[in-house]
């Protein structure tokens, strides 16, 4: 009885990919024989840290919707850049259907293995027992790879029964392509590291190596020897022929083949079957073995000759077609475009039946497939129309092929679907090729699409982005809110090409609106406030019948003498309260679009965010000033307080305030710690409030416990004034204006600059005051005196970056 069997493969294979399109052969000449139906998912390397590369992964997701009666997963290469459990984890996806594991291990799957282990240990043994190497370089394969770390494991092992140690050896890490054999030759080129034997994860890096090391002169196996692992197709007529090991993945295919019929035919099958390897000695490795050392006669050499021209004539009929349709592809802009030159390109790949493009989406968890362009022989290509989304990859033309292949089509980090071919022989490079094709020319006709749909409107856009960078302008540049209303009206009448216009606002919830602006009339001054809806309407002709509804008043009657005939009123709305309304008025009928509808209530948003923003502003701006100059307003009370219970002179807080300030400004300090120095000055003696009035009242000079109690004040002064927020950026004076800049002062013991700037220029201040100043207990200093304390206490007492600028200021101002 015929079965559906899925494959699960990182790509289809090709004249570059021979691992892949072996085993992909071997599976399709058993179902041949079997005359089962095949169907190959080709959904990239699973779970890679390449983003683009996996977003291929979501093929998979399609099998167990198509519920096929077993299951080949090709787990070697699809897990070859990610950890074991990724793949186990996808093996338990699929249920109950059967299931065999091709190159990975997976418990609790039939698996199908060659022995990696040991075909690399056969290929160490013979250069470490042959040749005797000296210095050694590994080319291995990606570290997450299950294969690679058995090839390492195996390397690891046979250096070591070598009597090698892994420290001696150079290890690069690879993708088992030429390119990362060649990029290993070139670092050793570049560190000039010395090496005679190179053990390769694969014939390709080997190849890689070899040619790059060739090109700067060196020469295998002449200076060094190398072997690899695979024995590609070429390896044998490379030069020097490789020495290498043959995994057989043709039989990997047939072998997993047959274990899964026996599965699905309910015959025991066993857990693990480990297919042989066999070791290849040719040249490579110094040994000498000859080119084709495996064919023994004339005839044979003559075979293989023959059926390498067979491949290649085929291969390049393959690429010529190939690259017709692609050239075809290149131009294609549209659906219409792409179905024709579907339709005239394809024929040329003769094995191709019919093949379908499917949009892919995910409702819930499942994935479900809609066919928007299919192929047949028979019929051509067609593009459908919309239809329902169904969720079996057989979607679209089912033209009874043999084999189905369903491969991603994805552009940079977009999934656009799928495309699956339907055919009874495999174009290997077909696939890979016109998947990617395809999914340029896709992404081609969106963003043509998209361009030709912005282009249609660009004109009008342009227009409209112009008025409102006009209106953004005016309303950063505008200071009042008469200018602003200017620009808005001049703006919503050109843009929206009316005669007239009214912005009436709401000064307080509920009131009614009151006419703020008006333009346009020719009679009349529009003034005060009148009972105007804030639903939104328009009326095209007021003169129509039936124009009006019953409950709306008669618009009519709205300035009558304008002879208006068109009306359109829009609420201005911000932050979820009407604050006004914008009224547009013509004197002939207007017959407005959508588009005229949208971009009004556009500006109206606008204007109505910009005029609250600017009562807002206008709100805050005049409470800020009142509540400053109420704060400042108490600390003056609480200055002229201090010094009256101080018995200072008449006014010394407010004093040493503004002298503070000038010498601030003088040291360039920005205007905010200007206003800061001047609250802090007029409270820099508020801690004395907590000391007592015979200490503080004292007349004569205080004894070593009063001034002990004395120096508290500052302290006082910080337990006062920290709570309160506000005059935090002030406290500075008031706690550490006695601290002096050689660090004996109180009551932290500050030194130079760990004493605030505010309070360094306070402390230059307050002793220039006090010495000017008659007190009980002396008269004022002379002002040459004065200047020449100061002097002398420039850098103990004083900062003296801080005396220079004020005696500077002295000099200037001899009134200070």
């Amino acid at each position: 009885m015929r079965k559906t069997i899925a494959v699960l493969t990182n790509h289809m294979g090709g004249a570059k990919l021979p691992y892949e399109r072996s085993f992909v052969s071997a599976i399709a000449d058993a179902a041949k024989q079997n005359d089962d139906k095949v169907i190959f998912y080709s959904g990239g390397f699973y779970n890679t840290p390449d983003r683009f590369e996996s977003q291929r992964n979501f093929v998979y997701e399609l099998v167990e919707r198509d519920r096929p009666d077993g299951i080949i997963m090709l787990s070697s290469l699809l897990g070859e850049f990610c950890p074991k459990k990724d793949i186990y984890a996808l093996c338990k996806t699929f249920g109950s259907i059967a299931l065999v594991s091709s190159g990975m291990r997976v418990p609790g799957v039939a698996s199908v293995l060659i022995n990696n282990y040991d075909a690399m240990r056969s290929v160490c043994d013979h250069v470490f027992s042959t040749h005797t190497p000296g210095r050694i370089v590994y080319l291995g394969g990606p570290k997450d790879g299950d294969e690679a770390q058995e090839r390492f494991r195996a390397f690891s092992d046979s250096l070591t029964n070598a009597g090698y140690r892994l420290e001696d050896v150079r290890i690069f890490e690879g993708f088992y392509l030429k390119i990362s054999g060649c990029n290993a030759a070139l670092k050793l080129l570049e560190e000039d590291t010395p090496f005679d034997t190179v053990i390769s994860a694969s014939d390709e890096m080997a190849f890689g190596f070899v040619e790059c090391m060739e090109e700067h002169g060196i020469r295998c196996p002449d200076d060094f020897r190398i072997t690899g692992f695979d024995n590609v197709k070429g390896a044998s007529l490379f030069s020097p022929a490789l020495t290498t090991v043959e995994q057989n993945t043709y039989e990997m295919g047939t072998a997993s083949f047959e274990a899964l019929r026996r599965i699905i035919n309910g015959e025991p099958a066993q857990e693990v079957t480990w297919l042989p390897t066999r070791l290849l000695i040719r040249d490579s490795c110094g040994c000498g073995g000859g080119a084709l050392p495996e064919i023994q006669d004339r005839n044979g050499l003559t075979e293989e000759i023959l059926n390498l021209k067979r491949e290649s004539i085929r291969q390049e009929q393959e690429d010529y077609s190939l690259n017709i349709i692609s050239e075809g592809l290149i131009n294609t802009n549209t659906e219409g475009q792409l179905c024709a030159t579907l339709n005239r390109e394809i024929p040329q790949l003769r094995e191709i039946i019919s093949c379908s493009l499917c949009d892919f989406r995910r409702q819930g968890e499942s994935p479900r497939l809609r066919a928007f362009i299919d192929y047949s022989r028979e019929t051509g290509a067609r593009v459908h129309d919309e239809g329902r989304w169904e969720g079996r990859t057989d979607m679209g033309r089912d033209s009874g092929g043999r084999f189905r292949v369903v491969e991603s089509l994805n552009y940079a980090n977009e999934v656009m679907g799928v495309i699956i071919f339907e055919c009874n022989t495999l174009p290997y490079s077909a696939f890979g090729i016109l998947r990617e094709q395809i999914s340029l020319t896709l992404h081609n006709i969106k963003t043509f699409t998209r361009i030709a749909e912005l282009n249609k409107s660009l004109s009008e856009e342009v227009s409209h982005l112009s008025s409102l960078r006009t209106i953004d302008r005016a309303i950063t540049e505008t200071r009042t809110r008469a200018l602003l209303l200017d620009v808005l009206m001049n703006e919503i009448l050109d843009q929206q090409k009316t005669d007239a216009i009214v912005i009436s606002l709401v000064h307080q919830e509920g009131s009614e609106p009151e006419i703020a602006a008006w333009r346009g009339f020719r009679r009349l001054q529009p003034t005060g406030s009148r009972p105007v809806p804030a639903q939104r309407l328009l009326v095209r002709n007021l003169h129509q019948a039936g124009a009006l509804g019953a409950e709306e008043p008669d618009i009519r009657n709205y300035f009558p003498e304008e002879g208006f005939s068109f009306y359109c009123r829009v609420p201005l709305c911000a932050h979820g309260k009407t604050i006004g309304l914008v009224e547009l008025f013509n004197r002939s009928p207007f017959d407005s679009t959508p588009g005229w509808e949208a971009f009004l209530d556009t500006l109206a948003g606008q204007a109505a965010i910009a005029l609250d923003n600017a009562r807002l502003m206008e709100d805050l701006t005049q409470a800020n000033v009142s509540l400053r100059q109420a704060y400042n307003t108490t600390i003056e009370g609480w200055s002229r307080a201090l010094d009256l219970r101080d018995h200072e002179t008449e006014g010394h807080c407010m004093r040493v305030a503004q002298m503070s300030v000038k010498l601030g400004k003088a040291l360039g300090l920005p205007n905010a710690e200007i206003e800061n120095l001047y609250r802090g000055a007029l409270l820099h003696d508020i801690g004395k409030v907590g000391i007592p009035d015979a200490i503080l009242l004292k007349p004569g000079p205080l004894n070593d416990d009063e001034r002990s109690i004395m120096s508290l004040h500052p302290t006082y002064a910080y337990d006062l004034l920290s709570p309160i927020e506000y005059l935090l950026p002030s406290l500075a004076v008031p706690w550490c204006h006695h601290e002096k800049w050689d660090g004996t002062g109180y009551p932290q013991g500050l030194t130079g600059e760990d004493i605030p700037l505010s309070a360094r220029i306070f402390a230059v201040i307050d002793v220039w005051d006090a010495l000017s100043s008659e007190r009980p207990y002396r008269g004022p200093w002379e002002r040459g005196q004065i200047i020449a304390h100061i002097k002398e206490q420039s850098g103990s007492h004083f900062d003296p970056s801080v005396v220079d600028a004020f005696l500077a200021l002295v000099e200037k101002n001899q009134e200070i």
